[in-house]
C-alpha cells in the first residue's frame, strides 16, 4: 500500500507497458523515423525523456511497495 492505494500487478504491468511505448517513440524519433520540424524536435525529445524518468521512478517506487519492501 503506497498513500492509501494498494497496489495491484495489473497496475505495474500497465506502468511498464506504457514506459515501453515512449521508449520506442523516443527511439523512433532519436532515428528520426518519427519527424518533427526544428526546434520542435528537440523540445518534444525532451519532455518525453522526462516523461520517461518520472514514469521509470514511479514505477520502481510501486513496484518496491508491491513487494512491501517499503
Amino acid at each position: 500500500m503506497l498513500l492509501g492505494i494498494t497496489i495491484k500487478p495489473f497496475m505495474l504491468v500497465g506502468g511498464g507497458s506504457a514506459l515501453f511505448v515512449l521508449m520506442v517513440f523516443q527511439i523512433l524519433q532519436g532515428m528520426r523515423k518519427i519527424k518533427f520540424k526544428g526546434k520542435l524536435h528537440l523540445k518534444v525529445h525532451k519532455w518525453v525523456a522526462l516523461a520517461i524518468l518520472a514514469g521509470s521512478v514511479f514505477h520502481g517506487l510501486f513496484a518496491l511497495a508491491y513487494l512491501n519492501i517499503i
